[in-house]
This record gives structure tokens, C-alpha cells and sequence, in this order.
């Protein structure tokens, strides 16, 4: 069996060409959500957050031979711990990432500790819109300035409900699916009045180069939350040249 680790667009884009040549796979993700971005393919899928230990005991039970790593490019944990397990079981271990974008734009500031980000925002005057997905909304919640931040979730009802039993007003709530396109960003900027626009270095495929694009044509300052690296063993930019050496 193999186990592809799931749960972003990159997963569905992986196994719709994958499952061409393999049909015995199976797809874990951490959230209900993440299930639904591969409904109708025919692989077997697994819904749970895992540490070490349970995914140790998930290669055990489900036989796995090779682990498919597909998470978020800021799933440091899954990620570490998916290739401790891998050396541990002697499996063969794939690393799907994004390719990163080469574009920076004009007003930048970088943070590797979320902490340090949090330190900085309260300080800032101005609108702020918050993109870092709703597990961070929690630490944004005892903040002065939290009426002038704006967070831009998925249109889930317990994302929005996190949002809502941490302090956030409903007004302050942005709820939609993207991807979204430079006009949209430049629309919902305008709309809200932003000032900073706090985001992860996420890709095309997180819609990172719409981002800057739009926040150097009004003059907005983005606000990144650096990635933790990690040495990939059989690491892939091309999801063509993973399945290639994959069926070799």
C-alpha cells in the first residue's frame, strides 16, 4: 500500500495523475475538509491528526511500502515526522514542494517565530489583513489592535467559529475559498482599508505571487512568516517528474 500524505490542492493535482499507473493507495489528512478536496477518486482516505506514534502504527497496519509527502508546505511537523517513521519502517520516502516564487515585493518584512510576528502587529496602525489560515487566529486574540484585523479563512462554519470564540467580530471576518486572483486581493485591500497583509510564503499554488502584485500596487506592506526548512530526501518541484521515478 502506498500512503500519500494529503489534504492540499497539490494532493489532488498528485493523485489525479498518479492513480494512472498505482490503484492501491491510500490518503491521510488531517481535517473532514481535507477528504473533500479528493472526493470522487477511487483511493481509500483517512481522516485524523497523527503524531509519531500513531504513524508508525498506521504504516503497520496498512502495510505501507512508500510514503508520498504532499502536506502543506508549513506542515513542518507532519513532514519531520513522516520521514523519522520512513528511516525507522526502512520505506522509501517522496517529497512533493511548491516551487517557491520569485518575486518579493517592494515593502517586506520577514519573521521565523510567530511570536515575534504577533510582537510587531500590535504595534502597527492601520488595517491589517490576516491570511495565515484560522489554526493562527488564536494568537491574535488578546491583541490591542485586534479591531483593525481583518482574517481571511475558509468558508467553513468552525473556522468561523473559531474566529468568533476568539474575540473576532463578525465584521472582522472574511470567509472565502480561494484561489484568489490580483483584482480580487487589490478589491478586498481597498474594501478594508489595508495597511499589511500577513501571509506565508506559499506558492503559486497558495496564490502568493497575486498577493504581491497587489500589495505593490497600493502600496501595502507584507508581513511573512517564514517556513522552517527542512533537507528533504527525494524532494520534487514537478509533479510529472515524482510520478516518473515513482513507476520506475
Amino acid at each position: 500500500m502506498i500512503w500519500v500524505i494529503g489534504g492540499t490542492k497539490d494532493s489532488r493535482d498528485f493523485l489525479e495523475k498518479f492513480i494512472k499507473y498505482e490503484n492501491n493507495i491510500i490518503v491521510s489528512t488531517a481535517t473532514e475538509y481535507g477528504v473533500k478536496l479528493i472526493e470522487n477518486l477511487p483511493v481509500k482516505t483517512s481522516s485524523e491528526k497523527m503524531d509519531k506514534e500513531a504513524m508508525l502504527k498506521f504504516v503497520e497496519n496498512n502495510k505501507i511500502t512508500k510514503i508520498i509527502d504532499t502536506s502543506h508546505p508549513y506542515a513542518f511537523e507532519v513532514s519531520k515526522n513522516a520521514i523519522e517513521v520512513a528511516e525507522e519502517k526502512n520505506i522509501q520516502y517522496f517529497r512533493f514542494e511548491r516551487e517557491k516564487v520569485d518575486i518579493l515585493p517592494r515593502k517586506y518584512k520577514h519573521f521565523e517565530e510567530i511570536k515575534d510576528l504577533i510582537e510587531y502587529v500590535e504595534n502597527l496602525e492601520g488595517n491589517i489583513l490576516v491570511t495565515l489560515g484560522s489554526n493562527n487566529v488564536p494568537l491574535f486574540k488578546n491583541l490591542k489592535n485586534l479591531p483593525n484585523i481583518y482574517f481571511r479563512i475558509l468558508s467553513r462554519w468552525d473556522m468561523v467559529k473559531r474566529c468568533e470564540d476568539n474575540n473576532i467580530l463578525p465584521k472582522n471576518i472574511i470567509a472565502m475559498q480561494g484561489p484568489f486572483t490580483e483584482n480580487m486581493n487589490i478589491a478586498m485591500i481597498e474594501q478594508f482599508n489595508i495597511k499589511y497583509l500577513i501571509t506565508k510564503k506559499a506558492g503559486d499554488t497558495g496564490g502568493e505571487r497575486e498577493k504581491v502584485r497587489a500589495c505593490d500596487k497600493l502600496d501595502v506592506e507584507i508581513i511573512y512568516l517564514n517556513k522552517k526548512e527542512i533537507i528533504y530526501k527525494n524532494c520534487y518541484t514537478d509533479i510529472d517528474v515524482l510520478i516518473k521515478n515513482l513507476i520506475k
